[in-house]
């Protein structure tokens, strides 16, 4: 029995068996009339009695039942059966002429159909099915027709070419071009009604929309995708209906729409629609309760404000979860009364701060809040009844890594603390890298940066304890930044090239932050540009063997360090990870290279033999000595890239070189107590 007969009923598979096609040709006509819709029931009966020996009588079947949908107007249904009357049947000719028939008629009137069928001729392929459908797969697309791109938007086909395979789409104004393959797998068609198409036809309808009712214009694009979208979607949705600028206030607007339901935090939160407000609070109540304390925080926050019922149930659930969690766990239990007294400040704190303050070293407690606006009310209460609290605070401001709280403290502090704490995190950042960063943040701003901050700004690219601000300590280096300012304020020219070369050899910065602070030193110092630079001679051969090692770390050793220093971080506990402290070292070297060699390229010259002067010793020379009683022998001064003193080739900055430029034929120099005779200069090829 063939592997296709099992996945028929019983009986139908019995005559299939025992080939009693007349039989079957009768059950075909009655199931012509029942159930025609069912395509692949009729292709499986027909191949498996194709197998049987039924050739004739499958096709004609098959052309039977494409007939019937011809007859009740079903277009694609006919095209779908003698598409698969074609694959069984490919040198059937009557198939073939039926197929390229169903297919003029299915796709009447599309604007490309005599390009599709003149590049993929149906009459003459050894496989007319797979034929077929190319051309339906290019012809479910047409000129003008709106899809959706993810990272793009909606856009417009503007152009179809099957004989390039290019189909073009018009994203504001972006001509992207697809090939079939890429088209269909990216591309989401936009139906009418759907909100990104209203944008895309529409743009100033969409945008006054989301202007005057903010919810009804996200709801309309939930209710087009018809699920709930992360926040970050909705936002790109938008981008270029809502400004940059106007995004915040849009979102207010739309949140407090008692429909609109938000769980998650971030970018990743979900955004979703309920059937009515009191479907979205009794979704929330039921999230609410089976939450731990930490998500029901953090839905109180964002749901507390949508009614006074809801925010009364939520203080005295989480005032209720602040007393039964205080033994275990004073800080959550802290958090836990600080929300709960938002939502209903006329009720007694389930965890007053007289209980934190007693619950053990307040310096760890902090540590364990970590709700920024909890910390700092724990702050306050210690301010208000502990005599050390300016040793508490100065501590903390060590500890501290939100920078809201760093400028909550530092503003209570006594003056004479300040300016003892700033020295101190200044002169040593590694000791409290946020602080570092928050305070040199504040002295950009009030325009007052303390003597050697620059350099610690160099120092903290490369050291590991500022791994987790690293990115805030780049930005420093961005146009306008504090670096900029810093070089700006160097008194002469002295202190400048010393900042130009500790900047040079920084490493860890990129390129075009570190051209960025360079040229704003040079505006100021334009000594520092062409004359100061000490050019580097050299062979164009020993350049380009520079240059290959260049490239080489840049794009080789240089991202597979990366990715070393990447899969030892994920090891964990990088204090006694000694993987991740070899790459970073590695990282630091490379990066330190890369720059150097970047640095002595830019300064390389190319000696060229047909340009050298041999009227005198000089870079690019030979030159012949003879020595007293000893045979001459020969010499050449070349870079300190070529140098190879056991082949007799010394660098021009070699001592023994500078003892010769500038000598001529006969002249006599003393080396190493030996009188040396210049025989002959000539250009060293």
């Amino acid at each position: 029995m063939s592997s296709l007969q099992p996945e028929l009923p019983a009986d139908v598979a019995q005559l299939v068996e025992q080939k009693k096609f007349g039989e079957l040709e009768d059950l075909w006509t009655r199931w012509v009339e029942s159930r025609s819709q069912d395509v692949p029931f009729f292709v499986r009966v027909a191949a498996a009695v194709k197998k049987k020996g039924g050739t004739a009588q499958a096709t004609a079947w098959l052309r039977l039942l494409a007939d019937d949908h011809e007859e009740q107007g079903r277009a694609e249904q006919r095209l779908e059966v003698l598409v698969e009357a074609a694959r069984m049947f490919p040198t059937d000719e009557d198939v073939r002429k039926e197929l390229a028939e169903a297919l003029r008629a299915r796709f009447a009137g599309h604007p490309i159909l005599a390009a599709v069928l003149a590049q993929n001729p149906l009459e003459k392929s050894k496989e007319p099915a797979a034929v077929a459908s190319r051309i339906r797969r290019w012809l479910a697309f047409a000129p003008g027709g709106i899809y959706f791109l993810p990272g793009r938007g909606p856009g417009r086909i503007v152009e179809m070419n099957p004989a390039l395979d290019v189909i073009r789409l018009d994203f504001a104004g972006a001509k992207l071009p697809f090939s079939l393959v890429a088209a269909e797998k990216t591309l989401v068609p936009l139906p009418e009604g759907h909100f990104l198409r209203e944008r895309l036809e529409n743009p100033d309808g969409a945008r006054a929309l989301a202007e005057s009712e903010p919810a009804e214009a996200v709801r309309r694009l939930l209710a087009s995708f018809g699920r709930p979208l992360q926040l970050s979607e909705v936002k790109d949705h938008f981008s270029g209906l809502v400004a940059e600028a106007k995004w915040s206030a849009f979102w207010a607007g739309a949140r407090r729409h008692k429909q609109l339901l938000v769980t998650g935090a971030g970018k990743s939160a979900v955004v979703a629609w309920s059937e009515s407000a009191g479907a979205a609070e009794e979704s929330i109540r039921a999230e609410f309760a089976d939450g731990s304390p930490e998500k029901k925080i953090d839905l109180a926050r964002k749901h507390g404000k949508r009614s006074k019922e809801l925010a009364r149930e939520f203080g005295s659930g989480l005032a209720a979860d602040a007393r039964k969690t205080a033994a275990r766990s004073p800080a959550l239990a802290w958090e836990l009364s600080q929300a709960a007294l938002k939502l209903a400040p006329e009720e007694p704190e389930a965890y007053p701060a007289e209980e934190l303050l007693a619950s053990g070293n307040l310096l760890t407690r902090l540590s364990e809040i970590g709700d920024q606006g909890a910390r700092t009310r724990a702050l306050e209460a210690i301010r208000a009844h502990r005599d050390d609290w300016i040793e508490l605070f100065t501590e903390q401001f060590l500890r501290e890594e939100d920078q809201r709280v760093l400028g909550a403290i530092y503003q209570e502090l006594p003056e004479e603390r300040r300016a003892e704490i700033s020295r101190r995190v200044l002169r040593s950042p590694r000791l409290a890298p946020r602080a570092f960063v928050w305070l040199a943040d504040r002295s950009h701003v009030e325009g007052t940066p303390p003597p050697g901050l620059f350099s610690s700004l160099l120092d903290a690219l490369r050291q590991e304890e500022f791994s987790g601000v690293r990115a805030r300590v780049k930005e420093f280096f961005d146009a306008g930044g504090l670096a900029v300012s810093l070089v700006r304020l160097a008194p002469d020219e002295e202190k400048a090239r010393e900042m130009l070369d500790a900047l040079n050899r920084a490493g860890g910065l990129e390129e075009h932050r570190r051209a960025t602070v360079r040229e704003a030193l040079l505006m100021k110092f334009p000594e520092l540009r062409a004359p100061a630079r000490e050019w580097v001679y050299s062979t164009p051969e020993a350049i380009e063997v520079k240059r290959r090692e260049l490239q080489h770390l840049k794009s080789v050793e240089l991202p597979a360090n990366a990715k070393a220093m990447q899969a030892a971080k994920e090891l964990g506990d990088l204090s006694e990870n000694f993987e991740y402290h070899a790459t970073r070292q590695r990282h630091e070297y490379l990066s330190a290279r890369i720059a150097s060699l970047a640095d002595e390229l830019a300064r390389a010259r190319p000696l060229d033999p047909s340009h050298v002067d041999p009227s005198e010793v000089r870079v690019g020379t030979r030159v012949a000595l003879k020595e007293t009683g000893s045979p001459a022998r020969t010499v050449t001064i070349l870079g300190p890239w070529d140098s190879k003193p056991e082949e007799s080739v010394y660098s021009y900055q070699s001592e023994f070189a500078q003892e010769l430029l500038g000598h001529k034929i006969g002249d006599r120099i003393r080396w190493n107590a030996e009188e040396l005779e210049i025989l002959s200069i000539d250009p060293w090829r």
